[in-house]
């Protein structure tokens, strides 16, 4: 017994040191499983039915790829690291260069592609149908193809129902903005032209479509516009560099159709091939036009070059003119030479100076001439021509006034200016070199003063001719090098992988969907219980009346769902059950709380928790151990015990109180023989009763009933209803405070843990009534009986719960 009340006295300091948080602890969780599982198994139940009619609605969604190498403009390939020379030389000359990778991941990507593939492959026409609860898209398999023959006018959608006639009907017609059903149906017969509200289009028989297998069946059309077909194209393809140090890029494609998909990414990689080809042909075009207007003007200026010397000669009677002074020529001819290559380099300079000059519209490429010896000025149009057919790609897919059209327009013009400032230094240098070569000449012929006048003319005529040749010649030269660019259709890409990728749907995902649901529904029961714990304020066992007070638990009272009179008396020395075990253990905790106590008070926070079932039975238990009690009631108010035992209009201890009896002996009268059990009733209504319980009668009272009996159980009022309990507390050796389950508000238990550091009480300990220990699975809910099961009343359905545990 010494151990025991150590023990009860230990846990009373260990909750008072450690406070009263509540958390939630493992096997809290545990409990609110095994507790409800039935409600568990059918949330997961609910939870995983609802996710598989989720799946069988939804339609299957695959993706697939396709890998591309982007080559450098001279058809090389390798790492990005060793492709950097142009985009170093442009950020010397203070130009901004981006990377030509990320370029084309946005034009693969863009809405011109995206347009010009979904008019190739008719997706503005889009067919599907319904097997079970989901749609099936159907592409190439389908039965039948619709072609419109007039211009897309609104959206619209309906079904065609094929039968064995070689024909169908058309029901379920939308059409509009927005889409509204309409009451059109019409027949359609295979190959002939149906005329609808939203335009007329004519029904084929697809080949290897099987008809048959869709004979009754609703197939549905959608007809969008190209532009829409273009969006919904768009949404469903990415691209993305591989890595950040290769030229390597992925397209992505996610479709309900595997076919369809790899269509849509062949076709894009066939769109940007020519998209590619067209811009490289626009700069070899560019070139042949400057050329081919160069050629003309050179033949006029060389024709009448030619006529000149034809008219000289013909004017001065110059045939063969043998000069006396050979050595002079042979001098003036190698002069005349360097003079004419200066002279040939001076004038392609000039015309690339007037060109830039006078062409300064954007978009506008440079003609590149492989004549230009210096290899500076041929870098920087190269670069201006590769960086001109970027922004005009780019320009394509946005606005003029998009901040990068704006960067490019900008980074261009810096570079033509730079260019235009190279072309005059260089003129410059050139012009230089042919008037010094010209003077070097003049010195030569001045020699020749022995040659007479007519010769010295027709050597100027000469010269002229022979530069106006060469200038020709080159230009015809560059035209056939042109002609041959023009001719050459193969871009700077290459693919890598075709259209692949793995047959099983990513969308959508089963077992995630499946592990989702059986989360949900392990989750939703979780938080409903919790959330019920959380708003429900009122004590639920020895658990939270713990968690909030030091106070000592004397004991515990199960529920019984037997149904007995209020004034019996349940106990029984012959019994067994739950009910009656619970009184025991009352009886045998009670020293462990004060093993001297004889006057026992028994209150409660509120009427209907109990206190007065619980007081008299308590009695009755002390007294089944050979005890001799009385049961006292004091509730002079309402007199409960009293009127369960039909004495409510008798004297008793009023009349004590009020001195209007002085034998004492006189009021008591025997409860029950077998349980060595007398009772004192209330007696009549007094309309003092505080005075009353306050006159020192009541000790006197107590003190003569102590002589004749071994234990003196009070019934008092509840505590917080009126003063009487505090009042008759100072007879008492101990005060039993009798709490009911789900009717006491735990909220109130700091203001009872109050009242027990401020000793209000005698000491107090707790007796929780009404425990149902079939929701305690685990913690406080041990039960009683161990396996002593009886047939008498209160050891039926609970007695076997008990006994399990």
């Amino acid at each position: 017994m010494e151990a025991n009340s150590k023990n009860i006295v230990e846990r009373s300091r260990r909750r008072k040191n450690t406070g009263f948080e509540e958390t939630l602890t493992l096997r809290d969780i545990i409990d609110i499983f095994i507790v409800h599982w039935a409600w568990f198994l059918v949330s997961v139940i609910i939870c995983l039915v609802v996710s598989r009619v989720y799946l069988a609605t939804k339609s299957n969604v695959y993706q697939r790829q396709a890998v591309m190498l982007v080559k450098d403009d001279n058809g090389q390939t390798g790492s990005r690291r060793s492709n950097i020379s142009t985009d170093a030389l442009m950020q010397l000359n203070g130009v901004l260069a981006g990377s030509s990778v990320k370029n084309e991941v946005y034009i693969l990507h863009s809405y011109q592609l995206a347009q010009e593939v979904a008019k190739n492959l008719q997706l503005d026409v889009m067919y599907s149908v319904r097997s079970g609860l989901r749609t099936v898209s159907l592409y190439k398999d389908r039965p039948f193809t619709v072609d419109f023959m007039t211009e897309f006018r609104v959206p619209a959608s309906f079904k065609i129902i094929p039968d064995s006639l070689g024909g169908g009907v058309i029901t379920d017609v939308k059409y509009g903005i927005p889409m509204e059903k309409s009451d059109f149906t019409a027949k359609v017969e295979w190959g002939n032209t149906v005329q609808t509200p939203f335009g007329d289009f004519v029904v084929t028989l697809t080949e290897g479509g099987h008809i048959e297998d869709y004979v009754g069946r609703e197939v549905s059309v959608q007809r969008v516009s190209m532009e829409d077909a273009a969006i919904m194209l768009f949404n469903k393809v990415s691209s993305s560099e591989i890595d950040k140090e290769s030229t390597l890029v992925r397209i992505t494609c996610t479709d309900t159709n595997i076919q369809r998909a790899d269509d849509i990414l062949s076709g894009l990689l066939d769109a940007y091939k020519r998209s590619i080809i067209d811009d490289k042909n626009q700069i070899a075009k560019s070139t042949s036009e400057f050329i081919e207007d160069r050629i003309g003007l050179i033949h006029s200026e060389l024709s009448e070059v030619e006529g000149k010397m034809a008219e000289y000669k013909q004017s001065s009677g110059l045939v063969d003119i043998k000069a006396t002074s050979e050595a002079y020529i042979t001098q003036s001819n190698t002069a005349r030479q360097r003079t004419i290559q200066a002279e040939t380099q001076y004038s392609m300079i000039e015309y690339l100076v007037d060109y830039l000059t006078q062409n300064v519209a954007a978009g506008n490429l440079i003609p590149t001439m492989g004549g230009i010896n210096d290899q500076g000025i041929a870098t920087q149009i190269s670069n201006y021509n590769q960086m001109m057919l970027q922004r005009n790609r780019l320009a394509e897919n946005t606005s003029e006034n998009s901040p990068t059209i704006v960067d490019f327009d900008r980074n261009l013009e810096q570079m033509r200016s730079a260019i235009l400032a190279s072309l005059k230094g260089y003129s410059a240098s050139l012009k230089l070199q042919v008037e010094k070569a010209k003077k070097e000449e003049e010195g030569l012929i001045g020699n020749l003063q022995s040659v007479p006048q007519k010769e010295k003319k027709v050597i100027d005529i000469a010269r002229q001719q022979s530069i106006k040749e060469t200038l020709y010649t080159y230009l015809l030269n560059k035209r056939e090098e042109t002609a041959l660019q023009l001719a050459i259709t193969e871009a700077n890409i290459r693919v890598v992988e075709q259209p692949f990728g793995n047959r099983t749907p990513i969308s959508p995902r089963k077992m995630v969907i499946s592990l989702l649901a059986l989360i949900i529904g392990i989750v939703v029961p979780f938080l409903y219980f919790q959330l019920r714990k959380f708003f429900d304020t009122t004590v639920h066992g020895r658990k939270d009346v713990e968690k909030f007070t030091s106070i000592p638990i004397l004991g515990e009272v199960p529920h019984s769902n037997v149904n007995f009179d209020e004034s019996e008396i349940i106990v029984d020395g012959q019994k067994d059950d739950i009910l009656s075990e619970s009184f025991r253990l009352i009886r045998f905790n009670m020293p462990f709380i004060n093993k001297d106590a004889r006057v026992i008070m028994f209150t409660s926070t509120m009427p209907g928790e109990g206190k007065t079932f619980i007081s008299r039975n308590f009695a009755a238990t002390l007294g089944l151990s050979g005890k001799k009690v009385i049961l006292v009631d004091a509730d002079i108010r309402k007199r409960t015990q009293s009127r369960l035992s039909a004495m409510e209009s008798k004297h008793g201890l009023t009349s004590y109180l009020a001195g209007s009896v002085d034998d004492l002996s006189s009021l008591i009268v025997t409860k029950s023989r077998e349980c060595n059990l007398d009772f004192l009733p209330a007696g009549i209504v007094a309309p003092n009763p505080t005075e009353l319980l306050m006159n020192n009668r009541l000790d006197q009272c107590v003190e003569e009933l102590k002589k004749k009996y071994d234990y003196i159980i009070i019934d008092n009022v509840p505590a917080q209803i009126v003063a009487d309990a505090g009042i008759v507390n100072r007879v008492a050796d101990m005060t039993v405070y009798v709490l009911r389950e789900t009717k006491m508000d735990r909220r109130y238990l700091p203001e009872l843990e109050r009242l027990h550091q401020e000793n209000r009480f005698n000491h107090l300990c707790i007796i929780i009534n009404d425990i149902r220990f079939k929701n305690k699975k685990y913690g406080y809910g041990y039960g009683y009986g161990y396996g002593y099961g009886s047939k008498e009343r209160g050891g039926g359905k609970l007695s076997k719960i008990f006994r399990r545990k």
